[in-house]
């Protein structure tokens, strides 16, 4: 049974969640066959190829969404943090999972039995219109992707990844450095180019007083600058 204090309509981050607009027997709903798992740095949440047995909210930490591509390497196609619902895709089409999730630090996951979050669609209109906006959002951000990865050299695509990491994680208040740690293939797969040219034109960054690093951290030291080079370097 699940501890009544860490039940979901108590979760302080509801609010901002999916489930921000649910009744409290909706909640109840919700809650009644849900349970939380721990995940360490580097381990999956969901692989490819396997079956969602249910939504899986993230309570804490952050995971990178990855797909394989032609060449059998991973590609990032997502980052997600605290809040955020993954592998939904895969639930609501009721496939299988086309891609994986991988930790990117250590992670705790709530997973919501995918009957008792289909009964709680068919009550709430309001649900079901916020799960439609969030596929219709997740489109339009991809199509931008898209562009960015097929039209914008390299300069251009590190400039708009470092951004995106910037708009998703935000920054430590106390050191001003990226709110999370990305190997520099995990940048160049962001990028959607190699580990070398990833490191290359990050140096580059460097000597331009774009940003600093420290070993895998890294700061935006002038985010105007990389906005233009992420708009007109293509």
């Amino acid at each position: 049974m699940n501890d009544p204090g860490n039940i979901c309509f108590n979760c302080y981050k509801r609010n901002s969640s999916l489930f921000s607009d649910l009744n409290k027997e909706e909640m109840e709903v919700i809650n009644r066959n849900r349970y939380s798992v721990n995940y360490e740095l580097g381990e999956y949440v969901y692989k490819s190829g396997s079956r969602p047995l249910g939504l899986i909210c993230l309570k804490k930490g952050k995971v990178k969404i990855v797909r394989k591509g032609i060449n059998g390497s991973d590609q990032i196609i997502g980052l997600k943090k605290a809040i955020d619902i993954i592998g939904f895709r895969g639930l609501m089409g009721g496939n299988h999972y086309l891609s994986s999730a991988i930790c990117l630090e250590d992670v705790t996951a709530c997973i919501i039995k995918k009957n008792d979050f289909f009964k709680v669609i068919e009550r709430n209109k309001n649900l079901a219109f916020k799960i439609m906006k969030s596929f219709a959002n997740d489109l339009i951000s991809s199509d931008g992707r898209l562009i960015t990865l097929t039209q914008k050299r390299v300069r251009g695509r590190l400039a708009e990844a470092l951004i995106l990491i910037n708009d998703i994680y935000g920054v430590d208040r106390e050191t001003g450095y990226l709110n999370v740690i990305l190997k520099r293939a995990d940048l160049a797969s962001l990028s959607n180019m190699t580990s070398s040219n990833a490191i290359r034109v990050l140096s580059s960054f460097k000597k331009e007083n774009l940003v600093t690093t420290d070993h895998k951290r890294i700061k935006i030291t002038n985010m105007n600058a990389l906005k233009k080079i992420s708009v007109f370097d293509k």
